[in-house]
């Protein structure tokens, strides 16, 4: 049930004021009755944006010149059939995010996503998938309109990927209501891979997070540091463009067994301009919905992972221009912060001598500069720097002088130099990135000591009195990366027409671990009368004096503390000081021929990747095929067979290091000498391993109709070689391993058929002077795989195993996950616009079928050949299906010389519907998405 209710008048006035939105709105297209309206044959293949332009303009005797930065790394669609000027110009523009003006000279020109009204030529501000984005329905592409137009909540590219139906999301406590004062990313699966298993690229650079992407979160671990895939929190306010390749991936893609998220700052305008804003959202706006019964522990909590109060604010200022000699400058500065106080003592206990409240932090700063320059028409370069570290301010609950704070994302960089000739184009590119992961304590308290409670340790409740965190790490991982492509201009043999590309990379990754100081944790303390130690000194480190409150026994019925009496620690870990280095070296090649005949295209290509940490070469072949059903672009099939191997994670070798840090220590009583009782070993091992793998089948159809577009696909992925740990006997001699370990192994397998149904406007619908765009997608989705992690821990008899699964007689392996895997979606999105009052009025509806689990219910024999086996009979079991409607209305005030100033609601979950995340209807267990939430922004533009 919903919980708690605060602010009810604000909350229906807010609520009020959305609803009340719900009017058709969107600036009208300008008038460009200038341009040629007669129709002629066009023939022109999928290629570089710029290029295709310059030809239709050139084939329609419409003068056309414009900035080549703008157009830099675009591609435009195949082009074939009967094409007026405009009709032409839209369908090559369509999903670029740029717009055809006109100048007074009868000439025309290109510019960027204009504020409607603007004299634009008026383009969907969405594609999805299919022959009119891609030429071979490699994936989707959301433009800077629609980034602007939808909820942002968090501000992260994970809200906005919802519209992409080969995307999934986590079902888990980290996304549900009782953490949503989080602004940490959050995890996506694309076509049922894990979310680590994506390449994320910001203006051509990797910020993904190799250190450890595949581990659970949890910030409370002595010898870890979390570390987030996603390096750095991209702040979507700065995107012009969001591309997600999900299938058919080009070649010039490597590094990944999901899809690549590729996403694009903006340049800068001609005119000098820029935005000041300011957003929030607080706990005692919003719906908390937690399970019935449980509402006091939730108030009461004292724990990260329950957040009943939170006040998230971002503030940000973006500038931009360009200089007199063309160079494009555009900066932004924003600051997100989370305020999260909670109780410090579990329970509802209050402490003596501690505070009552503690206060979390969540905060990312995002400070962005990006330079773009074209000199002449041949040559264009451009450099750009994302700085955004992460600093979350963490306690231990039921601990004095415990906070520690953890340290994440950093520096990308890049420069790239581009050079269109005759017949080739040349681009270089330049790129650095330094992620950090890393902790900080407070000066003078590098330790946890867990004394029991008496006058001098008065601060704990239950006979406990803690102190201290877990010590300084520094962890990082850096990547110093060259890519250089060549792309030649259309080259005829014969009858067909050919697109070649050549491509080079080199990475230099490096991760780094470093403890910089030792740690102690002193444990188990006994009764004493004297803290004189060895040699006659006193211990004032871990031994007190101060009478205990309660005595103590064991098990057994001996005494362990002794009311009235002292106490000193009989157990020290060390973790000690210490640092190691993984380092890898990694190459690539690629060529990729895209050929067409006729109707048919044809797009073949080969990757080569080399590295020396696996010491292994592979080879990626790409195949992907295109067939213009009727010759006018109506109806389009297409097809692709394609391999793609993942990325190496520094984890695996970084495990081996950390561990033989600890020593443990005892001591019988406080006269004796500290003692080694165990020097921990090595408990992973890494072993050279081949490189995991997916093979994809994909089939589409692109279909438009009327006013409509309709794109469906169907991919099939195997995965093979996937990694999963197995338990084996270490054989070593030395006194570096356990004597069992954990080694990698190349025995994870996974499969996933996706079903995706896209149908979009191919025109906006017009009534009066509203515009509306909409988009709808569909999937259909069904994921099975023999593990959650590369963590999780091999067993034959285990995976291998028969079951009976509803019915059906499969190996243990082959049941479907209960992660990223909801069966059936839909989502609905919708922009209007109201040009003439001001409005902006977007919706969000998705619907999701149940979380799908499966639980055990009894056995039965089993014949397997001359035996007689027992094997688990199991069912499946879902949660109720939902679905939720997002609203964001924005209404702009018109000012003085192109000035504006905005006020923008966004409701989340407006219905504030009660939807189950997990597989758990327990009090403590159960996790729902977050409810009824608001966000409140005003702003001021010129």
């Amino acid at each position: 049930m919903p919980f708690p209710t605060h602010l009810p008048r604000l909350r229906a006035t807010l609520l009020a004021i959305a609803l009340a939105a719900a009017l058709p709105a969107v600036a009208h297209a300008a008038d460009l009755d200038a341009l040629p309206d007669r129709t002629e044959r066009t023939d022109l293949p999928a290629g570089p944006l710029g290029r295709s332009l310059g030809a239709f303009a050139s084939r329609h005797g419409v003068a056309l010149s414009f900035d080549p930065a703008l157009t830099e790394g675009l591609q435009a669609p195949a082009l074939q059939g009967e094409y007026s000027a405009r009709s032409g110009f839209e369908r090559l523009l369509t999903g670029s995010g740029l717009r055809l003006l006109p100048r007074a000279d009868g000439s025309y020109t290109l510019v960027r996503a204009p504020a409607a009204g603007s004299g634009a030529i008026a383009m969907p501000s969405l594609r999805i998938g299919g022959q009119r984005t891609f030429p071979y329905s490699e994936g989707m592409v959301l433009d800077e309109d629609y980034i602007q137009s939808q909820a942002k909540g968090n501000g992260d590219i994970a809200t906005l990927l919802r519209i992409n139906p080969a995307v999934q999301f986590e079902d888990a406590r980290s996304t549900s209501s009782r953490q949503a004062g989080e602004i940490r990313p959050a995890d996506f699966s694309i076509n049922g891979a894990l979310p680590y298993q994506n390449l994320l690229l910001l203006d051509g650079i990797g910020f993904n997070n190799d250190i450890e992407p595949g581990a659970s979160f949890n910030p409370h671990v002595v010898a870890e540091v979390p570390a987030p895939y996603q390096g750095i929190a991209v702040d979507t306010d700065l995107l012009e463009r969001l591309t997600v390749y999900d299938s058919n991936v080009p070649v010039a893609f490597g590094g990944f067994t999901g899809g690549v998220v590729d996403a694009r700052t903006r340049r800068a305008q001609d005119a000098f301009g820029g935005k000041l804003y300011f957003r929030m959202s607080r706990s005692v706006w919003n719906e908390l919905i937690v399970p019935e019964g449980n509402q006091d522990s939730f108030v009461e909590s004292s724990i990260w992972q329950n957040q009943p109060v939170y006040d998230k604010y971002k503030l940000g200022v973006m500038l931009e221009g360009r200089t007199r000699n063309g160079i494009g400058l555009i900066g932004n500065i924003s600051r997100t912060r989370s305020d999260i106080p909670l109780r410090g003592y579990s329970a509802g206990n209050v402490s003596e001598n501690d505070e009552l409240v503690k206060e979390q932090r969540r905060e990312n700063t995002s400070i962005s500069l990006r330079a773009d320059w074209s000199p002449t028409e041949r040559i264009s370069a451009s450099a750009n720097l994302t700085h955004a570290p992460t600093d979350e301010r963490y306690f231990t609950q039921n601990a004095k002088n415990s906070y520690f704070d953890l340290k994440q994302g950093g520096p990308v960089a890049g420069l790239r130099l581009g050079y269109a000739g005759n017949a080739w184009t040349f681009d270089n590119s330049l790129s650095y990135s330094d992620l950090d992961s890393s902790r900080r304590v407070d000066a003078g308290i590098d330790y946890w000591k867990a004394w029991a409670r008496s006058e001098e340790h008065d601060w704990g409740v239950n006979n406990s009195s803690f102190e201290g965190n877990w010590g300084n790490i520094d962890q990082a991982t850096r990547t110093l990366a060259w890519k250089f492509t060549a792309d030649r201009e259309e080259l005829r043999i014969g009858p067909t027409a050919h697109n070649l590309q050549f491509g080079l990379e080199y990475r230099d990754r490096k991760a780094h671990y470093h403890r910089l100081n030792d740690h102690y944790s002193f444990l188990d303390p006994v009764a004493t009368t004297s803290c004189e130690g060895p040699g006659g000194v006193v211990d004032t480190d871990s031994c007190s004096l101060s009478p205990v409150a309660r005595s103590s026994w064991d098990s057994r019925g001996n005494p362990i503390l002794a009311a009235g009496q002292g106490q000193f620690f009989t157990t020290r870990n060390v973790y000690s000081a210490g640092e190691f280095d993984v380092h890898v070296r990694e190459l690539a090649a690629f060529v990729q021929d895209d050929i067409r005949l006729g109707r048919w295209s044809l797009r073949a290509g080969l990757r080569l990747d080399s590295d020396d940490m696996m010491d292994k070469d592979t080879i990626a072949p790409r195949l992907a095929v295109s067939w213009d059903v009727l010759g006018d672009q109506d109806t389009i099939l297409t097809a692709g067979a394609n391999r793609y191997y993942g990325r190496n994670f520094f984890g695996y070798k970084l495990r081996e290091g950390r561990e033989n840090l600890q020593t443990e220590y005892e001591r019988g009583s406080i006269e004796d000498e500290w003692t080694v009782a165990r020097r921990y070993t090595a408990n992973n091992r890494f072993e050279e391993l081949d490189i995991p793998y997916n093979d994809e089948l994909a089939l589409g159809l692109s279909q438009r109709w009327s006013r409509y577009g309709l794109d469906f696909k169907y991919i099939r992925r195997e995965g093979r070689d996937e990694l999963l740990r197995e338990r084996v006997p270490s054989e070593d001699g030395s006194g570096y391993y356990s004597n069992q370990v954990y080694q990698y192994v190349n025995k994870g397998r996974s499969s996933s058929d996706t079903f995706t149904l896209s149908v979009d406007l191919q025109q906006p619908w017009r009534l009066g002077p509203s515009v509306t765009q909409a988009q709808l997608a569909l999937d259909h989705t069904d994921i099975r795989r023999n593990y959650s992690s590369y963590d999780t821990t091999y067993n034959t008899g285990t995976y291998d195993r028969l079951v009976r699964y509803e019915g059906d007689l499969i190996r243990a392996y082959e049941l479907p996950q209960d992660g990223y895997n909801r069966p059936w979606s839909a989502r609905l999105s919708t922009q209007t616009r109201l040009e003439n009052w001001g409005l902006l009025w977007s919706n969000f509806l998705r619907w999701r079928a149940g979380h799908t689990w499966f639980a055990t219910v009894g056995s039965e024999d089993y014949q397997d050949g001359e035996e007689t086996v027992s094997i688990d009979v199991i069912e499946k079991r879902e949660n109720p299906s939902g679905w939720t409607w997002d609203s964001t209305l924005e209404y702009g005030f018109r000012l003085r010389n192109d000035q504006e100033a905005y006020v923008r609601v966004e409701v989340q979950n407006l219905l504030n519907r009660n939807l189950l995340l997990t597989s758990s209807t327990s009090d403590t267990t159960a996790f729902f998405e977050p409810g009824r939430s608001y966000w409140l922004e005003v702003g001021y533009r010129f």
